[in-house]
Protein backbone atom coordinates (compact mmCIF):
# COMPACT_ATOMS: atom_id res chain seq x y z
CA UNK A 1 0.00 0.00 0.00
CA UNK A 2 3.06 2.56 0.85
CA UNK A 3 4.37 1.51 -2.58
CA UNK A 4 0.73 2.37 -4.47
CA UNK A 5 0.55 5.88 -2.64
CA UNK A 6 3.97 6.75 -3.47
CA UNK A 7 4.47 7.24 0.54
CA UNK A 8 7.42 5.00 1.67
CA UNK A 9 8.07 4.84 5.46
CA UNK A 10 4.88 6.11 6.31
CA UNK A 11 3.74 3.36 8.44
CA UNK A 12 6.00 2.32 11.05
CA UNK A 13 4.40 -0.76 13.13
CA UNK A 14 1.35 -2.67 12.85
CA UNK A 15 -0.94 -3.63 15.80
CA UNK A 16 -2.68 -7.47 15.20
CA UNK A 17 -4.73 -9.05 17.07
CA UNK A 18 -5.45 -12.41 17.24
CA UNK A 19 -6.64 -15.44 19.02
CA UNK A 20 -4.03 -17.27 20.66
CA UNK A 21 -3.67 -20.46 22.47
CA UNK A 22 -2.15 -20.32 25.95
CA UNK A 23 1.67 -21.43 25.76
CA UNK A 24 3.13 -24.50 27.33
CA UNK A 25 6.66 -25.90 27.63
CA UNK A 26 6.43 -26.43 23.63
CA UNK A 27 5.56 -22.58 23.01
CA UNK A 28 7.89 -21.68 25.26
CA UNK A 29 10.67 -23.34 23.98
CA UNK A 30 10.53 -22.18 20.53
CA UNK A 31 9.86 -18.48 21.34
CA UNK A 32 13.80 -19.04 23.10
CA UNK A 33 15.13 -20.64 19.33
CA UNK A 34 12.64 -22.42 16.59
CA UNK A 35 15.50 -23.77 15.31
CA UNK A 36 16.11 -26.38 17.95
CA UNK A 37 12.94 -27.91 17.54
CA UNK A 38 12.47 -31.12 15.63
CA UNK A 39 10.70 -31.54 12.69
CA UNK A 40 7.53 -32.70 14.10
CA UNK A 41 7.86 -30.71 17.15
CA UNK A 42 8.03 -27.51 14.64
CA UNK A 43 4.70 -28.91 12.68
CA UNK A 44 2.84 -28.87 15.88
CA UNK A 45 4.19 -25.74 17.15
CA UNK A 46 3.90 -24.14 13.58
CA UNK A 47 -0.20 -25.23 13.28
CA UNK A 48 -1.03 -24.17 16.45
CA UNK A 49 -2.36 -20.42 17.27
CA UNK A 50 0.81 -19.64 19.97
CA UNK A 51 1.60 -16.37 20.28
CA UNK A 52 5.21 -17.37 18.92
CA UNK A 53 4.21 -19.05 16.39
CA UNK A 54 2.14 -16.02 14.73
CA UNK A 55 4.58 -14.01 15.43
CA UNK A 56 7.41 -15.96 13.48
CA UNK A 57 4.66 -16.40 10.51
CA UNK A 58 4.44 -12.84 10.61
CA UNK A 59 7.86 -11.89 10.27
CA UNK A 60 7.97 -14.52 7.16
CA UNK A 61 5.45 -12.76 5.14
CA UNK A 62 6.19 -9.60 5.78
CA UNK A 63 10.01 -8.54 4.56
CA UNK A 64 12.59 -7.03 7.21
CA UNK A 65 9.98 -7.09 10.11
CA UNK A 66 10.03 -7.49 13.90
CA UNK A 67 7.17 -9.19 15.30
CA UNK A 68 6.81 -8.53 19.08
CA UNK A 69 3.95 -9.92 20.95
CA UNK A 70 2.47 -7.70 23.98
CA UNK A 71 2.94 -10.39 26.65
CA UNK A 72 0.35 -8.88 29.23
CA UNK A 73 -2.76 -8.74 26.57
CA UNK A 74 -1.37 -12.12 25.08
CA UNK A 75 -1.24 -13.34 28.72
CA UNK A 76 -4.74 -11.88 30.03
CA UNK A 77 -6.62 -13.78 26.55
CA UNK A 78 -5.01 -17.17 27.44
CA UNK A 79 -6.13 -17.02 31.25
CA UNK A 80 -9.31 -16.43 30.06
CA UNK A 81 -9.50 -18.83 27.82
CA UNK A 82 -8.52 -21.45 30.19
CA UNK A 83 -10.66 -20.24 32.89
CA UNK A 84 -13.59 -20.61 30.00
CA UNK A 85 -12.30 -24.30 29.33
CA UNK A 86 -12.87 -25.22 32.66
CA UNK A 87 -16.21 -23.67 33.11
CA UNK A 88 -17.17 -25.79 30.13
CA UNK A 89 -16.24 -28.76 31.84
CA UNK A 90 -17.52 -27.83 34.98
CA UNK A 91 -21.08 -27.63 33.30
CA UNK A 92 -20.20 -30.30 31.75
CA UNK A 93 -19.70 -32.22 34.76
CA UNK A 94 -22.21 -30.84 36.18
CA UNK A 95 -24.96 -31.86 33.18
CA UNK A 96 -23.45 -35.60 33.56
CA UNK A 97 -24.34 -35.92 37.71
CA UNK A 98 -28.13 -34.55 36.94
CA UNK A 99 -28.79 -36.60 33.58
CA UNK A 100 -27.85 -40.39 35.12
CA UNK A 101 -31.05 -39.66 38.01
CA UNK A 102 -33.18 -38.33 35.39
CA UNK A 103 -32.19 -41.42 33.13
CA UNK A 104 -32.64 -43.90 35.93
CA UNK A 105 -35.96 -42.73 37.05
CA UNK A 106 -37.07 -42.66 33.80
CA UNK A 107 -35.85 -46.44 33.01
CA UNK A 108 -37.57 -47.47 36.35
CA UNK A 109 -41.06 -45.90 35.56
CA UNK A 110 -41.15 -47.48 32.45
CA UNK A 111 -40.06 -50.97 33.81
CA UNK A 112 -42.84 -50.51 36.50
CA UNK A 113 -45.14 -49.94 33.75
CA UNK A 114 -44.32 -52.72 31.42
CA UNK A 115 -43.95 -55.25 34.57
CA UNK A 116 -46.67 -57.58 33.59
CA UNK A 117 -45.49 -57.50 29.75
CA UNK A 118 -41.84 -58.06 30.90
CA UNK A 119 -42.89 -60.81 33.63
CA UNK A 120 -44.77 -62.37 31.25
CA UNK A 121 -41.83 -62.71 29.13
CA UNK A 122 -39.93 -64.38 31.77
CA UNK A 123 -43.00 -67.05 32.49
CA UNK A 124 -42.79 -68.14 29.11
CA UNK A 125 -38.87 -68.72 29.16
CA UNK A 126 -37.10 -65.61 28.40
CA UNK A 127 -33.91 -65.11 31.02
CA UNK A 128 -32.97 -62.63 33.06
CA UNK A 129 -29.97 -62.11 30.82
CA UNK A 130 -32.08 -61.38 27.38
CA UNK A 131 -35.04 -59.46 28.90
CA UNK A 132 -32.28 -57.31 30.35
CA UNK A 133 -30.88 -56.83 26.98
CA UNK A 134 -34.07 -56.09 25.70
CA UNK A 135 -34.71 -53.38 28.46
CA UNK A 136 -30.79 -51.69 27.23
CA UNK A 137 -31.45 -52.46 23.71
CA UNK A 138 -34.45 -49.95 23.73
CA UNK A 139 -32.74 -47.78 26.25
CA UNK A 140 -29.75 -47.46 23.94
CA UNK A 141 -31.50 -46.74 20.56
CA UNK A 142 -33.70 -43.66 22.68
CA UNK A 143 -30.29 -42.40 23.97
CA UNK A 144 -28.65 -42.84 20.76
CA UNK A 145 -31.59 -40.55 18.75
CA UNK A 146 -31.49 -37.95 21.74
CA UNK A 147 -27.96 -37.80 21.52
CA UNK A 148 -28.27 -37.83 17.54
CA UNK A 149 -29.89 -34.75 18.23
CA UNK A 150 -28.04 -33.19 20.77
CA UNK A 151 -25.14 -33.14 19.11
CA UNK A 152 -26.53 -31.77 16.00
CA UNK A 153 -28.34 -28.49 18.09
CA UNK A 154 -25.38 -27.85 20.47
CA UNK A 155 -23.36 -27.45 17.13
CA UNK A 156 -25.42 -24.83 16.31
CA UNK A 157 -25.68 -22.99 19.46
CA UNK A 158 -21.73 -23.24 19.83
CA UNK A 159 -21.97 -21.43 16.62
CA UNK A 160 -24.38 -18.90 17.80
CA UNK A 161 -22.69 -18.48 21.49
CA UNK A 162 -19.06 -17.74 19.83
CA UNK A 163 -20.37 -15.34 17.43
CA UNK A 164 -21.85 -13.51 20.03
CA UNK A 165 -19.45 -13.82 22.93
CA UNK A 166 -16.34 -14.00 21.19
CA UNK A 167 -17.33 -12.71 17.26
CA UNK A 168 -15.82 -15.81 16.03
CA UNK A 169 -17.20 -18.91 14.93
CA UNK A 170 -16.19 -22.33 17.01
CA UNK A 171 -14.49 -24.89 14.86
CA UNK A 172 -15.96 -28.38 15.21
CA UNK A 173 -13.67 -30.80 16.54
CA UNK A 174 -13.80 -34.10 15.28
CA UNK A 175 -12.78 -35.88 18.45
CA UNK A 176 -15.65 -34.70 20.17
CA UNK A 177 -18.05 -37.08 19.03
CA UNK A 178 -16.30 -39.96 20.50
CA UNK A 179 -15.48 -38.34 23.93
CA UNK A 180 -19.55 -37.72 23.72
CA UNK A 181 -20.46 -41.37 22.57
CA UNK A 182 -18.64 -42.79 25.27
CA UNK A 183 -19.76 -40.74 28.06
CA UNK A 184 -22.78 -41.21 27.08
CA UNK A 185 -23.08 -44.84 26.81
CA UNK A 186 -21.73 -44.82 30.51
CA UNK A 187 -24.45 -41.98 31.89
CA UNK A 188 -26.59 -44.74 30.27
CA UNK A 189 -25.36 -47.92 32.04
CA UNK A 190 -24.86 -45.98 35.36
CA UNK A 191 -29.21 -44.96 34.87
CA UNK A 192 -30.50 -47.91 34.09
CA UNK A 193 -28.53 -50.11 36.77
CA UNK A 194 -31.69 -49.33 39.49
CA UNK A 195 -33.97 -50.93 36.66
CA UNK A 196 -31.69 -54.19 36.11
CA UNK A 197 -31.94 -54.85 40.00
CA UNK A 198 -36.11 -54.33 39.32
CA UNK A 199 -35.18 -56.50 36.39
CA UNK A 200 -33.82 -59.34 38.44
CA UNK A 201 -35.58 -59.26 41.11
CA UNK A 202 -39.23 -59.43 39.11
CA UNK A 203 -41.12 -62.59 39.47
CA UNK A 204 -43.78 -63.33 37.20
CA UNK A 205 -46.02 -65.38 39.06
CA UNK A 206 -46.35 -61.99 41.35
CA UNK A 207 -46.91 -59.15 38.54
CA UNK A 208 -49.02 -61.43 36.29
CA UNK A 209 -51.57 -61.73 39.35
CA UNK A 210 -51.31 -57.99 40.28
CA UNK A 211 -49.42 -58.31 43.03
Amino acid sequence: MQKILNVPGKIGSIEVSAITTPENDLARKAAANPDLLSQQEKEIWYCTAYVSAIAYQIEEVIANSSARPVRQIAESEGKILEKTQLLMLLITALSLLSTAPGVSNLVSANIMERSRELGLLKAIGATNLGVILLVLTEIFIAGGVGGILGYAVSLGLAQIIGTTVFGSAIVNNAAVLPIVSVLMVVVLLVGSLPAIRMLLSLQPAEVLHGR
